[in-house]
């Protein structure tokens, strides 16, 4: 079975919907939706994009090209700096919790700090799980 074919069976037992009810949605019949589940035949480009919108997410995740049911957004910080949503809120934290102040003060220094730091404790967690 293909990446489609799995992403949209799981999509449509995550949201509850039966084979039927999706094809209806989508206006194919029923048998020509459970081919597409089936791997048996491919949607037209028009009701793959039908798909991606119903189960809200990019026609990129269906294919198998990315993990993620969405892209990624990326906020533009400088030319050469683009933050995705997780890391700006990790950093909007690390604001909150003063560290991205005291990491300022000496930030190439700190920073390197902050990594060797890191890399101890995710050793030390695998340590942990064996």
């Amino acid at each position: 079975m293909d990446v489609f074919s799995e992403r949209i069976i799981d999509l449509r037992i995550e949201h509850g919907y039966s084979q039927e009810e999706v094809a209806k949605k989508l206006n194919v019949s029923a048998s020509g939706y459970g081919y597409y589940e089936q791997g048996r035949n491919e949607p037209s480009l028009e009701t793959l994009y039908k798909i991606a919108e119903f189960f809200q997410v990019s026609i990129d995740y269906l294919l198998g090209k990315i993990d993620t049911p969405q892209h990624p957004v990326y906020y533009s910080v400088s030319d050469d700096l683009a933050l995705n949503e997780s890391e700006l809120r990790a950093i909007q934290r690390m604001k909150e919790l003063k560290l991205l102040e005291k990491i300022g003060e000496n930030p190439m220094e700190n920073a390197e700090r902050l990594s060797r730091f890191w890399d101890f404790l995710q050793n030390e967690l695998a340590i942990d799980d064996k």
